[in-house]
């Protein structure tokens, strides 16, 4: 059984730019999508934004871990998606990041 780490907020249409391909926002994604396998127990990762909403764009982030420990040691890792994305992308506030933690069904 896996758990999944998923984190989702919202940007404005007015700033779609910063998805592009080495833009602060994609540049932090694909810097987590990077740094994240030398975790314990990591399992893999993914992150997408929405293509069908008219005035915003939710983008999402989602690791898998291996156990609950692993889930709750990333939580405690200067990796943590939240921290990551608040320190080096301007703008995303902690308190617009919103996060839930899944267990996979078997």
């Amino acid at each position: 059984m896996a758990f999944i780490y998923h984190l989702h907020f919202d940007i404005g249409m007015d700033r779609a730019r910063e998805l592009e391909v080495g833009s602060s926002l994609e540049r932090s994604l694909g810097y987590l999508r990077s740094l994240l396998p030398g975790e314990i127990g990591f399992v893999t990762s993914r992150a997408g934004y929405s293509v069908n909403l008219e005035d915003r764009i939710n983008i999402f982030f989602e690791s898998v871990w291996e156990t609950w420990d692993d889930v709750e040691a990333h939580r405690r890792s200067s990796l943590l998606e939240d921290a990551v994305l608040g320190e080096f992308t301007e703008g995303v506030m902690p308190d617009s990041v919103k996060t839930r933690v899944y267990r996979e069904v078997d």
